[in-house]
């Protein structure tokens, strides 16, 4: 899943380098990573990243087979996702998207995330779209964006 979604985002937005996603990123409590199959293949991926604010984690690696797009697949790994942050305790859920994937900024508009500056590292990036969803009320208030 991980190598056709690297070979989409360097298609889409028209450059070639190594694939950067540490997968180890995911690992923990709070960080997880899931795969959907049908028929023994792969054909979606989700992920979510702890962030610095204990509350907070990034939603990353999410891809839906380009065959199985418009089957609510999408939804459904969103769903698992939201599911498992809230129950470690996640209450806020970033994300960065671009003008490329026009298709994946509607999907997270409709799914309930709004329009945030570029967080983390993503800040200075002028391709970033960021995103954020509240799942619930952060202990403390909302953590600043950065």
């Amino acid at each position: 899943m991980q190598d056709a979604l690297w070979w989409e985002i360097q298609r889409r937005y028209d450059f070639t380098a190594p694939d950067p996603i540490d997968r180890s990123a995911f690992d923990g409590p709070r960080g997880a990573f899931w795969v959907a199959s049908h028929d023994g293949r792969p054909i979606g991926s989700i992920a979510l990243a702890p962030l610095d604010h204990p509350e907070v984690a990034e939603l990353d690696v999410m891809y839906v087979a380009p065959d199985h797009r418009g089957t609510g697949l999408a939804q459904a790994l969103l769903a698992t996702l939201e599911d498992h942050a809230r129950g470690v305790g996640i209450r806020l859920v970033r994300l960065r998207a671009g003008e490329p994937q026009p298709e994946a900024l509607r999907f997270y508009v409709a799914a309930g995330f709004r329009p945030i500056p570029p967080f983390g590292r993503w800040a200075g990036d002028d391709t970033a779209r960021c995103f954020e969803k509240a799942l619930g009320r952060v202990k403390g208030g909302e953590p600043g964006v950065g």
